[in-house]
């Protein structure tokens, strides 16, 4: 049986901010233990290999890549942080 083709993606996906399509390593990142080395400092880290083995403390952004400003929220700000009903509202 063919799956659905009819599903919309979730609007949440597009408010991620996409991720650069590499990083910089900024210290030695190893691969099972002390002498499985990836990468040396400097190098080029394709992002999925930074999800994969957790390496996000040892790379930084390319130069000239900004981070996306936060995601805008989905609710209205209150002056206590969440929105609020009137009386007798439910």
């Amino acid at each position: 049986m063919a799956g659905r083709r009819d599903v919309k993606p979730s609007p949440t996906a597009a408010l991620a901010a996409p991720a650069p399509p590499y990083y910089i390593a900024t210290r030695p990142l190893h691969i099972g233990g002390q002498f499985g080395r990836a990468h040396n400092v400097g190098d080029r880290v394709p992002a999925e290999h930074v999800e994969l083995y957790g390496w996000h403390d040892g790379v930084r952004l390319p130069d000239g890549y900004e981070a996306p400003a936060s995601a805008p929220t989905i609710a209205p700000e209150t002056g206590s942080g969440q929105a609020t009903s009137k009386e007798g509202e439910a």
